[in-house]
Order: C-alpha cells, then structure tokens, then sequence
C-alpha cells in the first residue's frame, strides 16, 4: 500500500508517494510520484460539521446527501479550520493547488490533502468496505478528522444503502 513521505531539500518539505518494497538486502521504498511542495497551516479553531454548515439536523444533511458532497463539507471544514487560505481545492478534477497554479500537499490532522488523496477518497465504494477501516483511513490519510459521530452517521448510512442492495439480490420468492 503507497503512503506519503515528506523530504526536505535545501530547507523546503516536498511530499512524494512512496511503496515499500521488500528486497533481499531489506525493505526498500520506491518513489511512485511527486505530489507537491507541503504546506503546514496551523489549526485555529475546532468548530463541527453542524456548525459549519449552518445545519441544525445534521444527520438530515447527511442522510439526503451522497458521499461526494459529504467529502467536500468535510474538506471545506478541514480548510476552514487551519485556515488554509493559500489551497485551492477543485473537487470535480481532484486537484489541491497553491495561489500559482502549483500542486501542493496540505498537512492537516497527521494526514495530507493532496490530489492523490483527494481523489482516493472520492473513490471510495461502501461495498468494498465492511468494516469501515478502509473509509477511516481514507479520511486520515487527507488529513479529515470528522467527530466521532459524523463518522458513525456517514458510515452507517452508506453501509444500510448496502446491506438493503445485497438484500434485493438475494431475495426468494414462493
């Protein structure tokens, strides 16, 4: 599984995608791409998914919207909190760019949101989950802290959309 490694050269942190590789003379890592210079914006406030969207009844929000909106909230929360003004995070192309156009790698929460990550999550499948490991990490590696219980909503409405699709298939008739 590739994972993000950060380098310093000549003073700057750059993030690049790594895979561990096992060798007769040990493990090795070998460099998969460049993901951009990393930016490390510091967390100036904790406010919640409900507060941020103005939602009174956020497992409403959650329950009317598909996982590609609830990720983009939850981004934009992300941001929002670091204040991480100099990103500029394109959700259709996944894509995180500084103010010049440049990709870059945002350090937030023991993660990073960069393109790569981005576009990790917005693949994500339900179905492919069972347990809900798969969207935690997917979540941690970009760097998304979502409460406790904004996780547990969002997992359990897609894993109930899933179970009542498996349902369908297997269904007997007398």
């Amino acid at each position: 599984m590739a994972f993000v490694r950060v380098k310093r050269v000549y003073g700057g942190e750059y993030a690049y995608l790594v895979e561990n590789s096992w060798t007769n003379k040990g493990v090795r890592q070998k460099v998969g791409k460049y993901l951009g210079r990393v930016y490390r914006p510091e967390k100036a406030k904790s406010e919640g998914l409900g507060a941020f969207l103005g939602a009174n009844e956020l497992g409403k929000h959650i329950a009317s919207s598909e996982f590609g909106k609830i990720a983009a909230d939850l981004i934009r929360l992300e941001l929002h909190n670091h204040n991480a003004k100099e990103a500029n995070v394109n959700i259709e192309e996944c894509r995180v760019k500084d103010g010049k156009g440049k990709e870059i790698a945002i350090a937030m929460n023991n993660g990073f949101l960069c393109s790569h990550t981005l576009k990790k999550l917005l693949e994500y499948k339900p179905e492919e989950d069972y347990s809900g490991y798969r969207l935690a990490d997917l979540m941690t590696a970009a760097g998304i802290a979502p409460e406790p219980e904004v996780f547990i909503e969002i997992y359990g409405k897609f894993k109930a959309k899933e179970e009542a699709t498996a349902a369908k298939k297997f269904e007997f008739y007398y």
